[in-house]
């Protein structure tokens, strides 16, 4: 059955009677103007309809109606074989005084149905074409109906009993198919509904181990598999973020405790510089600044995320106190856009690859080498470039070293181990400071942010770093 139109299907009639009768089983006989119709496009006189609200175990609160229609013809199958003597036979009419069978060539136009419909059960005698009449009816007081026996009193009645069988056994089995359906239905679709909200209030107390096990596969099965599918899923995203966080805690604690250094340690570098001044040692000054400058900003007050401009006023210190280890071993430039000088970055992103260019890169070529650091912005992200002329690395270890990278931050990542965490490092694997830089950022930011290397064996390296562009420092 189906809607004709797309008006709201609980302003017709049959579904307010149903709403009234409070769950019980209702007959309405046939439908009139009803905006329900079936594939076989049955005529309203064709059929016979019932319905039955149904409500909520607990609130009592209705929630739909099952409406049943009957062939009519289910109505003339069982009385329309029964004769009353000779020429008698049975009608039957609704509540209403509708016809809802009646025989061909029979009297039911010109019947009184005003007396009949005004008690429940009788008898009476009534002319009609000029020939006396027997008229027999009874209601039923489940379905409403009066079934009227109709025969011409020159004939005896016989078969009273079995009349009355049949009508007994024609209450019984509507009654029967009725009260079996709406039970069936209400029971089917009610009962595992109660059970996923049973389910939904202990996940709400805190027990996510809950699963549903039914195995149907209509409509309610389908929403018990996305309610077990929507608790796995939360159970896996809350192991994610616990983990990354604990993760961030961890990277931050241990930057931390890399790179901030007591305030005595630099105050104690002004006085050296200044000693160092008054004696002319011109170059160690220069050094001791330098260095007391690289204290000053990695230590940053203990902030976190500090301007681009002292980033890189940083790792110009760091370079500069290289450059007069190495001397000419070591050549370096600092282009960054102007416009990006006032963004903020998180802090010491730049040291620990530049520290790997030199160690890893330009230390171990022949010759000079030269180091090259650009920033620029491309749309929404601050573009870090770290470029040198070094010894670069095989495509074994780069490989390796894009995945161990790559890994940061996801779920199954794991932290470096204590050995990789060592003061020893001594090639790409075990890039610790890399792995720091990488956690810092992946973990605060996600993807696609973070550092991505490009390198040849023997002619040098590439560094990229991919930073939110942020204007404010929160």
């Amino acid at each position: 059955m189906y809607a004709r139109t797309s008006r709201n299907l609980t302003e017709e009639n049959w579904y307010q009677e149903a709403v009234k009768a409070k769950g019980i089983f209702k007959l309405v006989g046939h439908p009139v103007k009803r905006n329900v119709t079936s594939h076989a496009n049955y005529k309203d006189e064709e059929v016979v309809s019932f319905v039955r609200a149904v409500l909520d175990p607990e609130t009592q609160a209705v929630q739909g109606v099952v409406l049943i229609d009957f062939k009519a013809r289910l109505i003339a199958e069982v009385v329309r074989d029964v004769r009353l003597g000779k020429s008698g036979y049975l009608i039957v009419i609704d509540d209403k005084g509708d016809a809802l069978y009646a025989p061909k060539n029979s009297i039911v136009d010109q019947l009184d149905r005003e007396r009949i419909l005004i008690d429940n059960a009788g008898d009476f005698t009534e002319k009609i074409d000029g020939k006396p009449m027997q008229i027999l009816f009874q209601k039923s007081s489940f379905t409403g109906w009066t079934t009227v026996g109709v025969f011409p009193m020159q004939e005896r009645i016989q078969g009273i009993n079995e009349i009355n069988l049949y009508i007994v056994s024609f209450v019984f089995l509507v009654s029967l198919l009725g009260i079996a359906a709406s039970y069936y239905l209400s029971y089917s679709i009610s009962r595992p509904i109660i059970q996923l909200s049973s389910f939904m209030h202990k996940v709400e107390n805190g027990n996510m181990s809950i699963r549903y096990n039914g195995k149907r596969r209509d409509e309610i099965g389908m929403l018990g598999k996305s309610f077990n599918q929507m608790l796995a899923q939360i159970k896996r995203l809350l192991r994610q973020v616990n983990e990354e966080q604990r993760l961030k805690r961890e990277a931050e604690l241990r930057s931390l405790q890399a790179h901030i250094q007591p305030h005595f340690l630099y105050n104690t570098l002004d006085t050296i510089q200044w000693l160092a001044r008054k004696d002319g040692a011109y170059e160690a000054t220069e050094v001791v600044e330098s260095l007391s400058r690289l204290f000053r900003i990695g230590l940053s007050r203990g902030k976190e995320i500090i301007p681009l401009a002292d980033e890189f006023e940083h790792i110009r210190s760091y370079l500069m106190i290289q450059k007069t280890r190495y001397k000419d071993k070591l050549n370096y430039s600092i282009d960054i856009d102007p416009d990006l000088m006032n963004l903020f970055v998180i802090k010491l992103i730049l040291q620990p690859v530049v520290e790997n260019a030199i160690y890893h890169g330009i230390k171990e070529r022949r010759g000079p080498g030269f180091i090259s650091i650009r920033a620029s912005a491309d749309k929404d992200i601050v573009v870090i470039t770290i470029e040198d002329d070094g010894n670069g690395m095989t495509e074994d270890k780069l490989k390796l070293l894009r995945t161990q990278l790559d890994q940061v931050g996801k779920a199954d990542y794991t932290q470096p181990t204590p050995q990789e965490r060592g003061e020893e490092e001594s090639g790409p694997l075990k890039s610790y400071g890399l792995r720091n830089v990488q956690e810092r950022i992946r973990l605060s930011y996600g993807e696609p942010y973070g550092i991505s290397i490009d390198s040849q064996w023997k002619k040098g390296t590439i560094v990229t770093i991919r930073h939110p562009i942020m204007h404010r420092e929160e």
